[in-house]
């Protein structure tokens, strides 16, 4: 009887308890918007992005990350050149923004602030890259 009570107990407390565990990482993930950015390959060295800004209601933490495939010993790259709106902006310490000789996928990314923005704001970065081809961009909004 006790063997009954007990898996009965459990069967009905598990979703309960697996939901709650669950929660702060589903909202984790939801707090963190993406949208892709447009890129462009100029030439074989160098590439460009632009990422629209969404309307905020107060200063906001973004991120450009840029995705690399088929990095080697001879591959270089590096953000050059970020501007917000059309003013040159400096990545935040910490951020990731050249990569020397990695084997495989590289990623690069640059945290900014963004103020509020006005109409028609973007984020644009200047790429300089040698043997590896850019996969992807996007910009996260923390």
């Amino acid at each position: 009887m006790l063997d009954n009570l007990a898996s009965r107990f459990f069967a009905c407390a598990a979703p309960v308890l697996l939901t709650a565990l669950m929660a702060p990482v589903a909202g984790a993930a939801e707090s963190r918007a993406a949208s892709e950015c447009r890129s462009t390959v100029l030439n074989d060295e160098e590439a460009e992005a632009v990422c629209a800004l969404p309307t905020f209601q107060t200063d906001r933490a973004v991120r450009f990350q840029a995705r690399f495939l088929g990095s080697h010993d001879d591959s270089v790259v590096s953000l050059r050149v970020v501007t917000l709106s059309g003013a040159p902006v400096t990545c935040k310490e910490g951020s990731k923004t050249e990569s020397r000789f990695e084997d495989g996928e590289v990623t690069l990314e640059c945290a900014v602030t963004s103020p509020v923005p006005r109409s028609g704001g973007e984020l644009k970065v200047k790429i300089s890259m040698h043997h590896l081809q850019l996969d992807r961009t996007e910009l996260l909004i923390d």
